[in-house]
Formats: structure tokens, sequence, C-alpha cells
């Protein structure tokens, strides 16, 4: 995310279906309308609302976009009421009295200049294409017929040196001339549903193209001269919204499909995928535009759910396919490699994965042995060397040298049942890592040699869920989930138990741990599955003693990290994930829901806040201020 989700706190109360970006007082801004009825503006770098929404429009509001009128920059607005308003950006009233179109409703529109006045170009419910004089509020052509059904998108160009609109909605797209109002060439056939949304693109110097799809249909590229195919983009299908942009002299297309939240990049010269961006929507994503914030090229992203993001427009070498994990994602660790922050994600397509956080890149091959599923991972260094320790339901545990993408040694193999949990020390010497597994065991082992480190112990009660790593009085330690709840402490450097532990029983497993350290305090965050006991807990360490709680519900994933001094914790209960305070023990910001179940989550004191969900990894950042 580049700045913080807009109108998370009082935003708008329905989907939003359009969003345009512009620059305003040297600041770049979003202006979004929807089923609430309302215009709003929102500064791209804090992602608060500039000012009041602005009210009107008397049912929902499906397009806009940005023109000039007597010198001073406005929004035009159209909707289901039927009519095209016009709004002063700077001070969100009215200009001049609404157009009233008669024609059901407006689904889409454009501005364009057309004999040196500004036009705007409708698309229309009733099939029709209107084109109004922005000033005078009148119609300069008659309606231009024929479509055969709604016209759901709108774009416009310039074609042979005159302006023609691009406009789409039954099975066709068609271009019109805007002087006269007639058609230009056929109609561009192929596709198997109606058109919802158009875009044009220049792919190299005066050869424009148009993407164009829509429902049940495949995303085409078309020659806008001739109609004739360029190329499909495969696996976009049921497009609901795409813009155009250039990235490094790149031309791309930005996608989203009306079944998933998730953004495609398409590299469109070779129509190939250069990258996905995943805004956190709750739904599937209805309005797409780019802007530059602070130098970063981003994307402004609306949804069915209310929400509107802003992600960092990150493009790639291309991709035949999305590069993420072919399975689901069950854990992530952090460390570093190679001086580079990177996440360690553990799947059930047996591999384990590196990312590089600053860019996405993957920072070596998949890690596998084709052994079986990834249950725990954790990451550590062994005299500078990042390393990642994996267990998997084979009962292995297998090491991974992290910079040269290979093994670090024969698998730990002494585990007789799956390991349940996996925790990693580089605090003592030799820096070690503990494991937990269905054999109801615990063990300890030297990173350096690959040894065990004392006698296997049995865990407490029956078996452990989640494992930690500490320091207590200056020596590393291990915190353990217990059954009855909270944790117990061992010691690292023998595998034995030190006697520290919490009181109470409630007779459920503790699933989940996470610790801290804060002004040399440990601190540590537990979570079971008591469906009655909806709250975290917060522990000194030191005294075994509760010192808060969290109301997280009851967490699927609990990470714990400081930064710049402040303690926090991020816990995600299905799709949601929030961030506490660990001082205050109140929720910090608001909850960020993703696409799909979360499974695992991390933290770095840096700020990142790494999630992952089904086969997918978002990283967000943590700041002070949010």
């Amino acid at each position: 995310m580049s700045c913080p989700p807009l109108g998370t706190t009082n935003g708008h109360t329905n989907w939003v279906a359009s969003v345009t970006t512009t620059v305003f007082d040297g600041r770049a801004v979003a202006v979004t309308g929807g089923g609430d009825r309302t215009v709003r503006v929102w500064d791209l770098s804090t992602g608060e609302q500039v000012g009041a929404s602005w009210a009107g429009h008397t049912n929902a509001v499906r397009a806009l976009a940005m023109s000039v009128l007597d010198g001073r920059p406005v929004v035009v607005s159209g909707g289901d009421d039927d009519t095209v308003r016009v709004w002063e950006l700077a001070s969100g009233k009215p200009v001049g009295e609404p157009f009233d179109l008669q024609a059901d409703s407006v689904e889409a529109l454009a501005i364009v200049e057309r004999h040196g006045r500004q036009v705007v170009v409708t698309g229309c419910y009733d099939s029709t294409v209107r084109v109004w004089d922005l000033e005078t509020r009148q119609e300069v052509m008659a309606p231009i017929r024929g479509h055969t059904g709604p016209v759901y998108a709108v774009a416009t160009a310039v074609l042979d040196g005159r302006w023609v609109a691009v406009t789409g909605g039954d099975r066709t797209v068609r271009v019109w001339d805007l002087d006269t109002g007639d058609p230009v060439g056929s109609p561009f056939t192929g596709h198997s549903g109606y058109v919802s949304a158009i875009a044009v693109a220049e792919l190299t110097d005066g050869h424009l193209v148009v993407v164009s799809g829509g429902y049940q249909s495949t995303t085409r590229v078309s020659d806008l001269a001739t109609g004739l195919p360029v190329g499909d983009l495969p696996r976009s299908v049921d497009l609901e919204a795409v813009t155009t942009t250039v990235v490094h002299g790149r031309p791309v297309a930005i996608t989203c499909d009306s079944k998933e939240p998730t953004l495609r990049v398409w590299d469109l010269k070779t129509a190939e995928l250069v990258g996905e961006l995943f805004p956190q929507h709750p739904r599937s994503v209805d309005g797409v535009a780019t802007a530059v914030v602070d130098g970063r090229q981003v994307v402004v992203s609306s949804c069915d759910g209310g929400s509107v993001r802003v992600s960092d427009l990150v493009v790639g070498e291309p991709a035949v396919k999305p590069v993420r994990h072919d399975a689901a994602i069950t854990a992530v660790a952090t460390t570093s490699v190679a001086g580079r922050l990177a996440a360690v994600t553990g799947s059930d397509d047996e591999t384990v994965r590196v990312w590089d956080l600053a860019t996405g890149d993957q920072v070596c091959r998949p890690l596998t042995d084709n052994a079986g599923a990834i249950t725990a991972v954790a990451a550590t260094q062994i005299d500078d060397r990042a390393v990642a320790i994996a267990g998997g339901k084979d009962g292995k545990v297998r090491l991974w040298d992290l910079a040269l993408g290979k093994a670090a040694g024969a698998p730990l193999t002494t585990h007789r049942g799956p390991i349940t949990a996996v925790a990693a020390d580089d605090t003592g010497d030799p820096p070690r890592a503990i494991t937990a597994g269905d054999d109801k065991t615990i063990r300890v082992w030297d990173l350096r040699t690959g040894e065990e480190t004392g006698n296997p112990r049995k865990s407490d009660h029956r078996w452990v869920h989640a494992l930690a790593t500490t320091t207590l009085d200056d020596q590393p330690v291990a915190l353990l989930g217990r059954w009855g709840g909270g944790f117990r402490v061992r010691d690292l450097a023998s595998n034995r138990d030190t006697g520290l532990q919490t009181t109470g029983s409630n007779g459920k497993p503790e699933r989940l741990v996470a610790a801290t350290i804060v002004d040399g305090r440990s601190i540590a965050i537990t979570a079971n599955d008591d469906w009655r006991d909806r709250v975290t807990k917060v522990w000194d360490v030191t005294t075994a003693q509760q010192i808060g709680q969290l109301s997280t519900g009851t967490p699927g994933a609990l990470a714990a990290t400081t930064v710049d001094g402040h303690p926090i914790a991020v816990a995600a209960s299905h799709r949601r994930v929030a961030v506490w305070s660990l001082t205050t023990f109140d929720r910090i910001g608001p909850d960020i829901e993703f696409p799909d179940l979360v499974s695992a989550v991390a933290a770095t004191p840096q700020g990142h806040i790494i999630v992952c969900f089904d086969r997918d990894i978002a990283v967000l950042t943590a700041t002070r201020s949010s």
C-alpha cells in the first residue's frame, strides 16, 4: 500500500463504481463516486478525504471524468438518476444546472475537445451515445444509435487527425466520428458477452489499440484503425474495469475481473502478464485509475464493498503464470538475505520460497526436495548466512541456505510424526532451532552441526501447537503453548523446562504464541481454540503474569514485533488482519480485509507486515502514524 486505505473511518457507504485521478494544488488526488449517491475527493499522499462529500445525485454515481471550465478544474459525474453534473473541484460546489439526458441512466462518460469546445460523451442505458457541450449544456448532435443494448463503456482518441469515441455495450466495440456522429469502419466483433470496459493505448508511435472486455468474454486487444485483433490477454475473463499507462517506456494495461479482487498488469506489446497487485479489497474491483504520488506510480482501485485502495504499480518481467505458490501457504517467517529483508514462506505445494520485501522478487529458486507439504517455517542467521528451517508432514526438519538456494545439510530426522511448530534463535552461541511434532516431543538443534541438543522432551500436555523464542535474563528461551492456556518456558541450551509458566487451565490448547522485546522486557501474546475466550492475552514473560488483552476474536495467525520502540501485535481472523499496540492494547488503524482466508502473518522491526492468504503473499507497512 502506498498510503492508508481511503475512507476507512468515514468513506463511501455503498459500492464504488467509478474513480479518476488528477493533480490539484500540487497534490495527487482521487475522485470517487458510488452507490451512496456521493462524489468524494481523496488526498493520495495521506489517504484523507478532502472536504465534505458532494451530494446532489439522487441515485448511484457510475461515471466520472476531469476537465477545465473557464480556467478552473471541474469534475463531471453521471449516474442512475439520468443526469450529468458538473462540480468545481476546489469547493465541491455544483457548476450550473445538471444535464437531463432522458436516457434511463448514464453508464459511462468521457471528456474531449470538439471544434475548440469541451464536450461530454456519454454512454447510456437506452443504447445511445450522446454528446453535450460542457458549457452550454446543449446536445451538439442527435443521439448516436447503433448499439443494440446499454452502452457500458466509453473512451476517446484521435484517429487520422479527428476525434473519435470508442464505445462498447452489446457484444461489439464501435468507433464514432465526433464531428458527424457517423460510424468509423465496422463494429469490432469477437466478444462472447457484453462489453463493459474499454481503454485506448498507444502501442507504438501512432499505433493505437483498444483494450476491451466484459461479461464471460476474453479481454481483447484490437487495432483502433482497422478493428482487427492484435491479441488476447490470457486468463483475463469477465473484465470489470481497465486502464492503460506507460511504465518505463512499456505500454501496459491494468485489468480487474469481476470474480476476484486482484489487479493484473499486462505488457500490451507481448500480451504477457508482468505484475499482479493485491489491494486487500473484500470483494471484486469495480474501478481503476493510475496516478503519480511522491514520484511513484500507483493504482487507485475501488470495489463493490465500498473500499478504495492505493497500490504501488510494480511491473516485472513477463511471466507465464503469476509468481506465487501452487498451493496454500502454511507458514511465514522473516530474515535478512545478503543485507536485504526477506520473507520465507512454506506451502502445501512442498516448496519453501524466499521473497525480497522491497521488490517482491523471489531471492532464489523455490526450495524443495519433493518430500511433502511444509507445515512450519522459521528463519535465522548462522554465521552471517541466512537459513530457513522448514518442518514437514513427513516429520523431517530441513535446513536451506537462502543465499545459495540449496540445502544446508542433511534433514533433521528424529521426529516420528508431522512437525507442528518450528522456532529459531540466533542470540545464543550456537544458534539453535526448536521443533515440536505430533509425536509429542520437543527437540532442540544446534544449527551449526545439525546435532540435537539435550534429550527430547515430552510436551507438558499432549502436543505443542505453537512455539516462539525470546530472551530471559539475557539467555535464549522458548515459549511453548500450554494445553491449558498461556505458555511455559524452556531453556534452549539444555532443552529443559525452567519451571516458569502461566497458571490456570481452560482445557483448550494454546494454538498461537508470539513474542517481542521492548526496553529489555520480553512480552508474549497467546491465543487458543476456545470460542468462548475471544481475546488474545498479553503477558510479561519474566513474571508469567497477564498484563493485558486484545479483543481479536479467535485469530488464526499471530505475530509480534517492536517498531521504533513501540511493541505491536498482528492478528488475523478469517480474512481480516488487525494491528494492535502492546502498550495501550488498542487497535492501530482499521482492519484490512483480504480476498481469502489468512493462513499466516509475520512482522519485522522495520515495520513490514507480511500476510499470507491462500497461495499469495502481501506486504504492508506499519508506521507510527498508521
